[in-house]
């Protein structure tokens, strides 16, 4: 069907793939009544770890779950003994669960700029950022690859700062770099992730982990997010309660199997994006010199740009838990999302506000000096458009093509 509606993220189809398996691991879990940690949660975290051990150069991997990526990131910046008095260096361009635990925490979250090309942490504004008070840096691993942490490790190591990775959208992704090299999450001191149903391994509801190389560090996260007891009435330090239940950590074990190709799909269907995107840009740019009448129009207020695609760091690889795109300065990027739904094409905006920007950071954070230029430039004009696993090259092409009928279109213009 030419107007068939598509899916930002098709669940339904990865998991159509793999129900006898689900079914299965449902049915084990119902039977043995093991809800509350148990077996399928011990084997999860014991896979999930020998996983990520296959990095470069990366030590041995200990991992804790928990009930949530958010609070990952909270038992994380606890275990680290980040509270009150202290700051924390985080992206101005990420979701808001990465500065919003640091001011749960008692913390101050510093809000630093991003890398114009791949809207990671940017070292020299978080070098900027830095005070006497600063006890932490949480570099977020955006859209999934890393952020640059041949910078970002010996920068922090040199002023006595934790590194706490949010590898929440990169989780698999590894860096090689002239400094430092691994799996992300394990590159500095700890490393959080999610399991939300839309990550790249998602469960069938919520999740999280902690990561790292540091047993007792990670042990220290796993007692915490166990009332503080390492065994039964036994509390050595007051503590929270964050499990992964025994179903979703059973249906994860199911999707651990198969994260290879479901990683590989999303890359083949960026790669798909990159030559459709490649493609449409120079049939934009033959266009407007082969028609004056388009040229003139464009000089009154229309887009000049190319559409510009995900940069990757040649140093990192890329997981690509989205596509995002730059949208030509001064579109109207509302009235492109209308039209393009309207068409069966669902888009989404991650993050139309840097985090300094919203009212619920009023009074409580701090902005890098100089500010953050390019995350409200980068949050003005970027667009992600559907990534998943169930992609094919024709729907890849209908998407770019109906993109750039939108781009034409003077409602689109400034």
């Amino acid at each position: 069907m030419p107007n068939e509606p598509y899916q930002m993220v098709d669940l339904q189809g990865l998991h159509a793939r793999m129900a006898p398996e689900l079914a299965r691991a449902m049915a084990e879990v119902v039977n043995a009544s093991a809800f509350i940690k148990g077996t399928h949660v011990a084997t999860f975290e014991s896979r999930l770890a020998r996983a990520l051990e296959g990095g470069k150069g990366t030590p041995s991997c200990h991992v804790a779950t928990c009930g949530n990526g958010t609070d990952a990131l909270a038992l994380a910046l606890r275990a680290l003994g980040v509270g009150p008095g202290d700051e924390v260096i985080v992206p101005d361009f990420t979701f808001i669960a990465t500065a919003e635990v640091v001011a749960l925490a008692g913390a101050t979250p510093v809000f630093a700029d991003v890398d114009p090309a791949t809207f990671q942490l940017d070292p020299t504004s978080a070098e900027r950022a830095r005070s006497s008070r600063t006890k932490a840096v949480v570099p977020v691993h955006l859209f999934g690859q890393c952020a640059d942490m041949d910078a970002l490790v010996p920068w922090a190591a040199s002023h006595g700062i934790a590194v706490l990775e949010d590898n929440a959208q990169s989780l698999g992704a590894t860096w090689c770099g002239d400094a430092v090299s691994g799996t992300a999450g394990l590159l500095g001191q700890l490393g959080t992730t999610s399991f939300f149903p839309s990550k790249n391994l998602g469960a069938l509801g919520d999740g999280g982990a902690v990561l790292g190389t540091d047993e007792a560090l990670v042990g220290r996260v796993r007692r915490l997010a166990n009332h503080g007891a390492e065994r039964k009435y036994h509390h050595l330090e007051v503590g929270v309660n964050s499990r992964l239940d025994g179903l979703q950590a059973a249906f994860l074990n199911v999707k651990l199997s198969h994260f290879d190709a479901m990683v590989a799909r999303r890359r083949e269907a960026a790669a798909m994006y990159d030559r459709a995107l490649a493609a449409a840009n120079a049939r934009w740019a033959a266009d407007r010199e082969r028609a004056p009448e388009t040229a003139q129009a464009l000089a009154h207020g229309g887009t000049r740009e190319p559409v510009q695609g995900p940069v990757r760091d040649p140093r990192s690889t890329h997981m690509f838990h989205q596509y995002c795109v730059l949208l030509p300065n001064g579109t109207d990027r509302d009235a492109v999302q209308d039209r393009l739904v309207k068409h069966g094409i669902p888009t989404a905006v991650y993050y139309p506000t840097p985090l300094s920007s919203q009212p619920a950071f009023s009074g409580l954070g701090r902005l890098v000096d100089g500010g953050t230029p390019v995350a409200h430039e980068v949050a003005g004009r970027i667009l992600a458009l559907p990534m998943h696993t169930e992609l094919t090259a024709d729907m890849v092409g209908r998407i770019i093509d109906e993109l750039f009928r939108t781009l034409k279109d003077p409602k689109a213009r400034p």
